[in-house]
């Protein structure tokens, strides 16, 4: 009796170490399970990549004085842009990115765009522009803008790819572009970009409000070469008088 008694309490003993080790050896793996989980959280997240990005900017605000150009309160433009040039795009990091336009000598901005991502490699057109002029004190609006450019060329071979951007703030309707007097891009709106398309170099353009009785524009000469890409924005001194100014991509 005693020998079977001994058996089953030593039994029973063994039995109570191997569960209490086997716990406790449970208990440190869930201890480290979780140890390594937390720290690979709270890891700092790998940086974005950064790598050149191409940002061209246009002043387009008819009567402004030359500009000076802005990224992230760092100016860019190694001259001022007068009315109706370019800057010829200029190398930028990618990354956010607020852009603005300013007088020369001055701290405060005439105008800028929303805070927005550049990626890498992109080319982009920067375009600061009249919103809008207060007909009261003729004050005028001023705003900046951007827009993705399109590098690759036609897949036509000998063709140039052209598009065209409204920018007549006097103008409360729509534009048309006629090559000849074939309308070949229909009512772009104001602050829009058409599509581009694919033209004979040596194309010559009109321009046209969509109202009754306008007149076209002078034919506009923008000079085009084969295999290359251009934006042609469009203003005027009035509502239907419209001038296309050419930037070549």
């Amino acid at each position: 009796m005693a020998w079977f008694l001994t058996k089953s309490l030593l039994f029973t003993e063994n039995y109570f170490k191997f569960n209490h080790i086997t716990m406790k050896k449970l208990f440190f793996l869930c201890l480290a399970l979780v140890v390594t989980v937390l720290s690979s959280c709270f890891k700092e997240p790998k940086p974005a990549p950064v790598g050149d990005a191409y940002i061209n900017a246009v002043n387009a605000v008819k009567g402004s004085t030359p500009q000076e150009f802005y990224l992230n309160g760092s100016k860019k433009n190694n001259a001022a842009i007068p009315y109706g040039a370019s800057s010829g795009y200029i190398t930028v990091t990618s990354g956010d990115a607020q852009f603005a336009f300013g007088n020369v000598g001055s701290d405060v901005a005439n105008a800028a765009t929303q805070p927005v991502g550049v990626p890498i490699g992109i080319n982009a057109t920067v375009f600061y522009y009249t919103q809008d002029k207060n007909t009261n004190t003729q004050e005028e609006l001023h705003m900046a803008t951007i827009i993705n450019d399109d590098m690759k060329p036609s897949l036509v071979a000998g063709k140039a790819k052209v598009r065209f951007i409204n920018l007549n703030y006097l103008l409360n309707n729509t534009i048309s572009v006629l090559s000849g007097t074939t309308k070949i891009i229909e009512k772009i709106p104001f602050k829009s970009a058409s599509s581009y398309i694919d033209v004979d170099p040596g194309s010559k353009f009109k321009f046209v409000a969509d109202i009754v009785d306008s007149p076209a524009s002078a034919e506009l000469d923008p000079n085009l070469q084969a295999n290359k890409n251009y934006t042609i924005w469009i203003d005027g001194v009035t509502a239907t008088e419209l001038t296309g100014h050419v930037v070549a991509q």
